[in-house]
């Protein structure tokens, strides 16, 4: 089984993002590997989402988030919770973050920290490079953090297989 990595826009999305970051954690799952992601609203919410949805007990998926969950639900209301991300994008994120701990705590993991500034970001990305086998893109008007981890990814030889570049 490998893992793949889901990296992509947590702010801007659309439909056509939407459905192919579902569609391609169908196809990730359908062949028998595991879906990687940061826990983030947008891709990574699709993501992990999708991956409930094909797999309930949350056996392939791994969410890798830069703080104590928490900790990191919070930081979102405070600092996130502005035009486009709404509430509702937010209390969706957190609900599945808490069902995917719940359900299967090794699943969720937490970095050990309770304050975030775009460095944690930044090192968060490093950890999912680090146990991810590939990476599947979907960058929305050439996101830095999405591009951060297309980078990193390719520093240690990763595949990046599928990259889909979005304009809003």
């Amino acid at each position: 089984m490998k893992w793949i990595l889901f990296t992509g826009t947590w702010r801007l999305t659309n439909r056509q993002v939407e459905e192919d970051v579902r569609n391609s954690v169908r196809e990730v799952i359908g062949r028998g590997d595991a879906v990687l992601t940061g826990g983030g609203t947008g891709v990574d919410y699709f993501a992990m989402d999708e991956a409930m949805k094909l797999q309930p007990d949350a056996s392939r998926l791994k969410v890798i988030i830069p703080a104590y969950l928490e900790d990191f639900i919070s930081d979102y209301y405070l600092n996130w919770c502005h035009e486009p991300i709404t509430k509702k994008d937010i209390d969706g994120m957190a609900s599945v973050l808490r069902k995917i701990k719940k359900i299967n705590p090794a699943s969720l993991v937490e970095m050990p920290y309770h304050t975030i500034t775009q460095e944690h970001y930044f090192m968060r990305d490093t950890e999912e490079v680090k146990v991810s086998d590939e990476v599947y893109a979907f960058q929305v008007n050439k996101s830095v953090g999405t591009q951060d981890t297309i980078d990193k990814a390719k520093k240690a030889g990763l595949s990046v297989t599928l990259h889909k570049e979005y304009l809003m």
